[in-house]
């Protein structure tokens, strides 16, 4: 064999190769091991809208957040100052925790008005409107029966802590 037949060969065979690993990483490795990635359409689709009230008077900060993440949160550097928007998108784990908190039923029973208000007018104190899967749901730290040691307050701390770390 002449050494140009040689390389003909090994040539033909390096792109069967390749050609081979692309259909089967493209196409067949799917019939095997099927995506079970979540399509946006799957995802519940919610807004946060969350505002502090109390004894910050004005100044009291407050925030939205949409299901893509995007957020826009407003707040004073100290008491008597203009105002600040910050927008951007919030990191994925704290996307990811919200998501995992909200649920109907949760939102439904937390979002049921107390007879009698219980909070401190000396404090702060946070009101949040919540559009999800179609519905919309508000929950209040003094006026609604919001669980403290629940997963949708756990989620909403975190947002704000999350809001405290990015004021300039």
């Amino acid at each position: 064999m002449k050494r140009q037949d040689v390389m003909s060969i090994l040539f033909t065979a390096l792109i069967g190769f390749i050609g081979g690993g692309y259909l089967y990483v493209t196409h067949f490795s799917k019939l095997i091991q099927p995506d079970n990635v979540q399509t946006e359409s799957q995802i519940g689709s919610f807004t946060i809208v969350g505002e502090s009230y109390g004894s910050c008077g004005v100044d009291c900060p407050s925030f939205q957040i949409l299901s893509d993440g995007s957020y826009r949160y407003q707040y004073a550097q100290s008491v008597g100052a203009v105002k600040s928007l910050k927008s951007g998108t919030v990191p994925l784990k704290l996307q990811r925790s919200v998501q995992d908190a909200l649920s109907t039923d949760s939102l439904i029973v937390q979002s049921k008005t107390l007879s009698a208000p219980s909070c401190d007018q000396n404090s702060i104190n946070y009101r949040y409107k919540i559009a999800f899967d179609g519905a919309e749901y508000l929950l209040d730290s003094c006026n609604t029966a919001l669980d403290g040691n629940g997963d949708i307050w756990n989620s909403l701390v975190e947002t704000w802590n999350y809001f405290e770390t990015i004021k300039e």
